[in-house]
């Protein structure tokens, strides 16, 4: 009987060892899953569609104070720049707005022409200041990142 006693008492222990590893590992889980959440991201989408430089400086501006305002690990900004607001990157810009661009790039932001403006302005990416990136279409652009929950401002 004391061997009988003996062995219930260690299965006993051991049953209450698993479950208490498998309480203390739900408690760990569930402790820092919440603690390690990522703080607020805001996405930030701006708009240029005119050939003007004083748009893409004040679309520029924006992206700064945004960033600025929010912290630049907090979010997350796209300049879309369509029409004829794709001359306005051409690789001799004026001075002042290749270096903001170039600025903005280093900051973070993400500076995209629309392909097919490029095309009826003929412009190749030759042309193009080189913190420029690409995508088939502005207006597509601005929809697809919309659905996604983006913000949407037209400076």
């Amino acid at each position: 009987m004391m061997r009988t006693d003996n062995i219930l008492k260690l299965k006993w222990k051991n049953t209450m060892t698993i479950k208490h590893l498998f309480l203390i590992f739900v408690f760990f889980l569930l402790t820092t899953t919440g603690f390690a959440a990522e703080p607020i991201k805001y996405r930030l989408l701006l708009q240029v569609s005119e050939d003007s430089v004083d748009k893409l400086n004040l679309a520029l501006n924006n992206a700064y104070n945004a960033q600025m305002a929010f912290g630049p690990e907090n979010i997350e900004i796209e300049i879309v720049v369509f029409g004829g607001g794709v001359n306005t990157l051409k690789y001799y810009a004026p001075i002042p707005i290749a270096d903001k661009v170039k600025e903005a790039k280093y900051a973070g932001v993400r500076i995209v022409a629309c392909d097919i403006a490029m095309r009826s302005h003929k412009l190749r990416p030759s042309d193009m200041l080189p913190e420029v990136r690409y995508v088939e279409s502005g207006v597509a652009e601005l929809v697809e990142k919309q659905t996604e929950g983006w913000s949407y401002v037209r400076p």
